[in-house]
């Protein structure tokens, strides 16, 4: 299985114009990311979350990642959630979590119990581009590159 890097989504994300194209208002579905996803080389593993929404699990630079549907009417959704765990939480101090959220502009960082998670939101309620999901790869990419370099 090829593993994808941070440098290599970037050669990647430079042809993503060629893949351009409108979705529709109300969301976008599971199959669109999906789509977007393989077309940036990044593995696909589509299920669902405990409430039965759409859940995309795949990895970047060797580090998991899901990617969560919300506000779903039949398959399109409003909004989607990038989502990366870090374990080791117990060990990193309140007040450098409060760093990363008041520094960085893109992902927000919380501990829950004994991990430490970065997040980052997209709302796609009234249309979006193949473009601009994978412009979002990117960012996200960018996102958990720096994330764990910042907790070291």
């Amino acid at each position: 299985m090829m593993r994808t890097t941070m440098a290599g989504l970037a050669l990647v994300l430079a042809s993503a114009p060629a893949m351009a194209g409108p979705l529709p208002d109300g969301g976008v579905t599971a199959d669109e990311v999906a789509s977007v996803m393989r077309a940036l080389k990044l593995p696909v593993e589509k299920t669902t979350d405990r409430q039965g929404d759409p859940l995309i699990l795949s990895t970047l630079g060797g580090r998991k990642f899901g990617v969560y549907f919300y506000q779903c009417q039949s398959e399109r959704c409003a909004s989607i959630q990038y989502s990366a765990g870090y374990e080791g939480a117990a060990s990193v101090p309140m007040v450098k979590i409060h760093d990363w959220n008041r520094t960085k502009r893109f992902g927000r960082a919380y501990a829950d119990g004994g991990t430490l998670y970065v997040e980052m939101d997209m709302d796609v309620e009234r249309g979006a581009t193949t473009e601009a999901l994978a412009n979002n790869f990117e960012r996200w990419a960018a996102v958990m590159e720096q994330f764990p370099k910042f907790f070291k």
